[in-house]
């Protein structure tokens, strides 16, 4: 059996849009058992099928070595809530990747395997820290990827906060505007700097300014319903920055030094959404890979 752990991840990160990324230690677990024919348990039944990504990610690295696949069952354990805005899909892709390559003795170095993640995610803000943890800033420029890693004061507690509906990817790109004018980029871009600084530095100052950003949390908010309620509350609790998480619906607050867990989820159960409140710290480690001798079921 292969046993893969991936981290949940928090994409965008304010004017990190299509570029930061960040690893939470919320984790999904995944194994991998060679079977007589695919099967996958531990998720809902739309997704038990040959579309799963993770099936679909483990298939596609035997097809890059021009290998059949390998039967598997895969057992999913993942506290980590789909079409939230907190990974859920680079996890499951990651975790195909991760299981085939273990599989047949790691024949395919970690870039390699994060190209492959970035080609069937779309974009590399969530595979990157999923596959590297920590804080991640990731560019595909000329068909070359492009990573570098950031600091993150320890002094900083991250609540990501939970609705009960979803929000498909697609949707939330889609309002999107097609173009934003310079000098809104511009001032993006000065965001950026002040939020990597102040994460760095638990800077509450850094952290609030690098807030409100053009380039994609305005046309986002009016997908969210409550949004203004609950970053009322995270900021009367204390939070130094409260941005959307990857495409949403889940908000991510950051508090310095503590986290109001017990004060916020009582707060938060006076809203209509059924907010849950999950308390997270920055994972560094990146998917972990566990196995043993006896591979089959």
């Amino acid at each position: 059996m292969i046993k893969v752990i991936v981290p949940a991840t928090t994409a965008n990160l304010g004017p990190g849009f299509d570029t930061l990324g960040l690893a939470l230690d919320l984790e999904a677990c995944f194994t991998f058992t060679l079977a007589d024919q695919f099967a996958i348990t531990g998720c809902p039944e739309r997704f038990c099928n040959a579309d799963n990504l993770v099936q679909r990610a483990y298939c596609r690295l035997f097809q890059k070595l021009n290998e059949e696949p390998l039967p598997v069952r895969i057992t999913i354990d993942s506290p980590i809530p789909p079409s939230r805005g907190l990974g859920s899909s680079s996890a499951c892709i990651i975790a195909g990747l991760c299981g085939a390559n273990a599989l047949l003795n790691e024949p395919v170095s970690a870039l390699d395997l994060l190209r492959l993640a970035c080609e069937l995610e779309g974009h590399p803000d969530n595979v990157t820290p999923a596959l590297l943890g920590g804080l991640k800033a990731a560019i595909v420029d000329q068909d070359c990827l492009l990573t570098a890693d950031f600091t993150v004061s320890d002094r900083l507690h991250w609540a990501a906060l939970v609705p009960d509906y979803e929000l498909e990817t697609q949707r939330a790109r889609q309002a999107l505007p097609a173009a934003i004018p310079h000098a809104q980029a511009a001032g993006a871009l000065g965001k950026l700097a002040f939020l990597l600084k102040g994460l760095e530095t638990a800077d509450s100052a850094l952290l609030e300014a690098a807030m409100n950003e053009p380039l994609h949390e305005p046309y986002r908010i009016p997908l969210i319903p409550e949004y203004d309620e609950v970053r009322q509350l995270c900021r009367d609790q204390g939070a130094a920055a409260v941005m959307i998480s990857g495409s949403g619906p889940t908000l991510l607050a950051i508090f310095l030094d503590t986290l109001p867990e017990a004060a916020l989820s009582l707060k938060l159960k006076t809203l209509s959404h059924h907010w849950q409140l999950l308390p997270c710290r920055v994972q560094q480690e990146g998917t972990r890979i566990g196995m043993k001798e006896d591979f089959y079921e």
